[in-house]
């Protein structure tokens, strides 16, 4: 799972995601998108596993770790761009 980030003002204008997987890890990787949209960096960083499994209307429990994949991926591609931001 990978997630890329648009920036623009401290706020994330655009996300994309490429993930192979199951239903269950796409469907977190679009979630992911459609939270973190509109939201500053400080405030994206925030989305956590739990918040995306409720956004979903919750996982099976044997899919929980999806939820980990879309919230550590977000919080790891903040983190590329901020380190390539130099901040």
């Amino acid at each position: 799972m990978k997630i890329f980030i648009k920036v623009k003002d401290n706020v994330i204008t655009d996300l994309k995601f490429q993930t192979f997987g199951c239903a269950s890890a796409i469907a977190v990787s679009s979630m992911v998108t459609e939270l973190a949209k509109g939201m500053t960096l400080d405030e994206a960083m925030k989305i956590t596993k739990a918040s995306l499994a409720e956004a979903l209307d919750g996982l099976p429990p044997q899919k929980m770790h999806c939820s980990n994949l879309g919230a550590d991926a977000l919080h790891k591609a903040i983190e590329d761009y901020k380190n390539k931001q130099g901040k």
